[in-house]
């Protein structure tokens, strides 16, 4: 982190604590050692990116020489509201490690989904936040790796989610245009957000993409989440609307070589087939049943491989649509590519 950008972080602090008479030094404070000394005390969240408001808390993240249950410690010193959420120094070298596979992954999966975003939440609040206190040794050269890696990371992610929103509002559109028109909508503001990581605005959160965009001066960014941001409502306008965002999603992507990737289609959880004769019914928590020929590719397979531009089966399109599918991107294989 350079000298400036830590001024800036800091400052953007300073102003958020000082009508409650607070300094930095007693917002890090918060900290306890009953964990164990810290090993890195950061000041993070939307404050520090630039974007808090006036009622918007404090972060901090910590690590600590243990494991410990990351559930926040929230404290109001003064009034003002610090969420201390401590992270043990192992799971965050394993997230970090993990960081390195690629994405989209060769193998994915809705665990493995959740969990690479969740790692992403993580440790982009440790690499954009202000160090209030480290070792000055491993820890602060770790938090300084983590800011560099950052914009890749998150390019890789907002390109692969705005693929597969892309695909999930073209197969949508036929049977649940408003749903299509969303998920078109998703597809376009995750388009943007990789716009914004590529020129320096790494903020984890699609919320803030408006104020990312006016930060950056992209005009035309702004006005393609504009117009995302106005979801269609008649059916008309929302096969329109999907087609508006299918060309400012091929657009955004333009620069992104996705030659072997591919969708797949796995089970939702919950989700369990039953054979009945010439039928195989599929239902989900027992709460909603879909019928499909018992020699459809929907009834005799547990997963289901796409291209990108492939169209899908008439019956696996329609437990997608029943949510009784979990669609994802695949990666090309490295072994295979060998």
């Amino acid at each position: 982190m350079s000298l400036a950008v830590q001024d800036v972080r800091r400052s953007r602090l300073e102003k958020h604590i000082a009508p409650y008479g607070l300094t930095s030094e007693q917002i890090r404070d918060q900290v306890d050692d009953v964990f164990g000394e810290p090993l890195l005390v950061v000041a993070t969240g939307s404050v520090l990116a630039g974007f808090g408001r006036s009622t918007s808390d404090i972060d901090l993240y910590v690590v600590v020489p243990d494991e410990v249950a990351s559930t926040p410690i929230v404290s109001y010193p003064s009034g003002a509201r610090v969420d201390t959420a401590l992270f043990g120094a192992g799971t965050l070298t394993e997230r970090h490690r993990q960081m390195a596979g690629p994405w989209p992954p060769p193998d994915p999966s809705a665990i493995g989904h959740t969990r690479r975003r969740r790692s992403l939440d993580c440790l982009s609040r440790f690499g954009l936040g202000l160090p209030l206190a480290t070792d000055a040794g491993q820890w602060q050269s770790w938090q300084q790796a983590i800011e560099r890696d950052v914009p890749g990371w998150l390019s890789a992610w907002h390109a692969a989610e705005a693929v597969r929103k892309q695909a999930a509002a073209r197969v949508l559109l036929p049977v649940k245009p408003r749903l299509a028109a969303q998920k078109a909508a998703e597809a376009v503001i995750a388009g943007l957000d990789r716009r914004c990581a590529l020129a320096g605005e790494c903020y984890f959160k699609s919320k803030f993409i408006g104020d990312k965009l006016r930060r950056l001066g992209d005009e035309r960014g702004l006005a393609w989440a504009r117009q995302a941001l106005f979801l269609p409502v008649t059916l008309a306008e929302s096969a329109d609307y999907v087609r508006w965002a299918d060309e400012v999603v091929d657009t955004l992507l333009a620069d992104v070589d996705t030659r072997g990737w591919r969708l797949r289609l796995v089970p939702a959880a919950g989700v369990v087939w039953h054979s009945f004769g010439r039928e195989t019914l599929v239902s989900r928590w027992s709460m909603r049943t879909v019928a499909v020929d018992a020699d459809s590719p929907a009834a005799t397979a547990q997963s289901w491989d796409y291209g990108l531009a492939e169209p899908w089966h008439p019956d696996v399109a329609g437990l997608f649509a029943e949510v009784m599918l979990w669609l994802g991107v695949a990666g090309p294989d490295p072994v295979g590519d060998r």
